[in-house]
């Protein structure tokens, strides 16, 4: 005899969105180059993602909050000693982890990469919650944007800025679910590339957008 599996409904499911940290990802050419630091940036981002997730899930009270709000305060203290210029940064700027090594995009990790065409797994956390177990739709708009512009580079083409992303919702996006995310070229003319990308839960779409980028000219930066 099996018995189904009963879960929470989502607005009564205290643990919502809690999920562990992504696995470590494979170098994927064009995408996740190998690392070659080990540096320990990626424990630290992914401690930074877990922190904003428990964030958004705790009810804390006045003593709570004071006190957590000082903890930050001296972590922050401690942050501004280092600040650099942004040629020098590496928040958004570490081609050895996914989303760049960035807390501001919902992290994908890449498993399948060519010159036109694109594969990742992305599961939204509690951070990224807007209602009801369905992710905020304008975290659904930021990974798009972020992933088809990188797959906009691929193939050693040039830099490129967007033009406009355009953004479907078919149906509930749910947080704290393994998501399939995949991208393709449409068309490249002159300076203009087209780009189409879907998420998918199983076989049900969620979300398809579109995005044209404009090649960047010698100099532009």
């Amino acid at each position: 005899m099996t018995l189904d599996v009963v879960r929470p409904a989502p607005h009564t499911d205290h643990t919502l969105g809690l999920v562990p940290s992504p696995p470590v990802p494979n170098p994927v050419p064009g995408w996740i180059e190998p690392d070659g630091a080990r540096d320990g940036y990626r424990e630290l981002l992914g401690s930074v993602n877990r922190f904003l997730d428990l964030l958004a899930a705790a009810r804390l009270d006045e003593a709570g909050n004071r006190t957590l709000a000082a903890d930050l305060d001296s972590l922050s203290g401690q942050l501004a000693n280092h600040s650099v210029s942004e040629d020098d940064q590496v928040f958004a700027r570490r081609s050895d982890l996914p989303s760049r090594g960035q807390t501001l995009c919902p992290t994908y990790v890449v498993h399948e990469a060519t010159a036109d065409t694109a594969r990742a797994a992305i599961t939204f956390g509690r951070y990224h919650l807007g209602r009801n177990g369905a992710v905020h739709g304008g975290s659904l708009a930021l990974v798009f944007e972020d992933f088809m512009g990188q797959l906009a580079i691929l193939g050693g083409r040039t830099f490129a800025r967007a033009a406009y992303t355009h953004v479907d919702y078919r149906s509930v996006t749910p947080v704290g679910v393994e998501l399939e995310l995949r991208g393709w070229f449409v068309s490249e003319e002159g300076r203009k590339r087209v780009l189409r990308a879907e998420l998918r839960d199983g076989d049900r779409v969620c979300v398809e957008a579109e995005e044209l980028v404009i090649e960047l000219r010698p100099g532009q930066a």
